[in-house]
This record gives C-alpha cells, structure tokens and sequence, in this order.
C-alpha cells in the first residue's frame, strides 16, 4: 500500500461524507495540525474546491501560543473562498493582519469572545477559529455551511470532548491522539485504545425500537420476546442508586425472558460504578441489554463496560461512531518520543481491523488493509 493511498485527504474523499469532526483526547494532540494538513492536501489534491469546504470549531483553535502552556500553536491560514464560522472579534483581529472576509450571516447561539458569523475567506490570512459551544448549535452551523454550498464542513473539536462525533451531528471522525495524553508512550497509547474501543461499542439490533418507545422517558424497560407487555417506565428519582437498584432489580424478576433497558441520556460513570454494586457476582442465565443513543454518551472505561458483560448487562447503541482513522502527535514537553515508538505502542494496544494510523508530520503510517 502506497502512501497516498492512506493520506488523511483521500481517507476522507473515499468516505464520501458531509460532516467530519476531528476529536482530540488532549492538549498538543496535533488535532489543528492534522485540520491543517487535511485541509491543505484536500485542496493540493484536487479532491475539493475551496468553495466546497467549511470549517469551525467546537472550542477556541488556531490562536498563536496555547492560554494554558505557553507553548507555540499552529495557525489557519484558509485559503480564499473556504467558509469559516468564528466570532466577529476574530475575523477582525485577522482583518488587522491582512486577511479578508465577506460576512454573510450571523449564526445562532454566543461564545466567550461574542456572536459567532458565518463568513467566507477573500483574502487569506492567519486567524483564529472559535465556533458554536452547543451541539445544537453546532448541528446548525453545520446545516447553514451545506446551504452555503459547502460539501464537507469540518469541526475542529474540544479537548476531550466527543460530543461533535456523534453520529446526530457528524457523519464520521479523525481520532488525534498523542504522547500528551499521559507519562509514557506506553499509558498514552493504553488510554487512546481505550476511548477509540469505547467508541466502537456494537450496535443494538432494538435501535428503532429505541427511538420509537417513550423516548421522552429517561429510563425504561421492556421485554421483547412478550410483544403484549407495555414496557415499564423508571419512575424513581433520577438518582444512580435509584436506576441501578430499579435496573437489577428488572434482570431478577425477568430472569427467563430476555430483558432490554434503554437509556435516554449518559451512561454515567456512577452509574456504572452502582450497577456493578449491585448486580450479582454470577449473572442470570439470559443476558440483558442497556442500549444508549451512541457511544459519545458513554462516560466510563471499557474496562467497566466488560464487567457490566460478565454480570450480565450488554450495553449497545442505537448508532455506530465512524471513526475513519487516527493520527498520531509523538511530540510532548514531558518526555521524548520519536513517531516510530508512539505508532508501535498504539498499535499493540488496537485490535488489528484497527483504521489507519498516520503521522501527518513524518509521513509514517498503518493500515490493516488495503
């Protein structure tokens, strides 16, 4: 396999989407220098016009040294005809230094630094990037960018938040991660497996009945092999004690029948934490199911999600996440690591279907197939 067959740009082009997020698991990840690489070698390619790509951000990207480091960041420079959405501040701080903008509308919702303004790139120039900070704003954004005439909206994400890479907001998403994440190559790479396992949590096969069942209901249950049976509403104080007891207490009564839960919101970490309390050491014949909207609301280590297996509790969600790749930072002020280490560690924690795994920087890669 050739390198250009697995560069970030033609992963992208082949995926034939219209929304792509780019999450990032912590500082100096390399998440702005992979949107830059990307958004340089889309264009470089011929794979997109200008015209056809937008970009925003989740958080406050593209700004000259990090607020929290000190350290040196990497800057956008779109190039002319890009749709961007910041803040009005920003476009013209970038205007004092010599870019151009043509403003077309103002976008719903309002950050730390004012209104956030759709506009289009006239002349290009360095600028900062800080987009929506609600989803549903986001979700909006995203929609005046297709109206707008982009074919590929692009978010640059938070730090350490996955909510853009939902499948309600996103069609699929680029995983940065980096030797940042943790004191070693080895615990970094242990931690990225983990959230990229996490997102790839198998798909229920009751999802329509999830999305059609009570979905104003924070928490039900329903027995699917007993079609006449309304399914039971948790109608408790929403409390973790509460929805764990009431859950547990759903498996021992339904022990012969199959049993599904599903829950309208995160699964919180605490909420694993009580369950694991209280369900039993060794499971009940039949398997129950707890099935979530999609692996962005999971807030718990795999590691706890094959306990709550092993006591007989399956969780699944309703969508799959796409994650169409990894890229890899092997740069941190705490330790040294070259990319050929980083890639190594990476790859013995991810199962082998792992997607590819590329260095934007140095050019190294892997790619289980072809």
């Amino acid at each position: 396999m050739t390198a250009s067959s697995v560069s970030l740009a033609h992963i992208v082009a082949k995926a034939h989407i219209q929304r792509l997020s780019l999450i990032g698991l912590a500082k100096n990840v390399g998440k702005t220098t992979a949107t830059n690489h990307l958004l340089q070698m889309l264009l470089a390619e011929r794979l997109y016009e200008a015209s056809e790509l937008a970009l925003t951000s989740l958080g406050l990207d593209g700004e000259a040294t990090d607020a929290m480091t000190g350290l040196p960041k990497p800057r956008y420079v779109p190039q002319a005809g890009l749709l961007i959405a910041t803040t009005n501040a920003l476009l013209r701080q970038a205007e004092n230094e010599g870019a151009r903008f043509e403003r077309l509308h103002q976008l719903p919702g309002r950050t730390a630094l004012g209104p956030v303004i759709l506009a289009r790139v006239k002349q290009p120039g360095r600028v900062v990037i800080a987009g929506p900070t609600l989803l549903r704003d986001l979700r909006f954004t995203l929609d005046q960018f297709g109206i707008c005439g982009a074919k590929l909206g692009i978010i640059d994400g938070a730090i350490n938040r996955l909510g853009a890479a939902a499948p309600a907001i996103t069609d699929a998403c680029i995983l940065c991660v980096g030797a940042s994440i943790a004191a070693t190559p080895e615990l970094a790479a242990r931690r990225a497996a983990d959230v990229f396992q996490r997102l790839m949590t198998p798909q229920s096969v009751w999802s329509d009945a999830y999305r059609k069942l009570q979905p104003q209901t924070s928490l039900l249950c329903f027995s699917p092999n007993l079609r006449e049976n309304e399914p039971l509403s948790f109608n408790q104080v929403a409390e973790p004690e509460n929805e764990a007891r009431w859950i547990v207490e759903q498996m021992q009564n339904d022990a012969e029948k199959e049993v599904v839960y599903f829950l309208h919101g995160a699964l919180t970490e605490e909420l694993t934490r009580v369950l694991l309390q209280q369900l039993p050491q060794h499971p009940v014949a039949r398997q129950a199911e707890l099935v979530v909207e999609d692996a962005t609301k999971i807030f718990c280590h795999t590691v706890t999600l094959s306990r709550l297996a092993a006591r007989g509790l399956n969780v699944r969600v309703t969508t799959g996440v796409r994650v169409l790749a990894m890229t890899i930072n092997p740069y941190t002020p705490e330790y040294s690591c070259t990319p050929r280490r980083f890639l190594n560690a990476l790859l013995r924690e991810l199962p082998a279907n792992c997607p590819p795994v590329i260095d934007v920087v140095s050019g190294i890669f892997h790619a289980a197939s072809v």
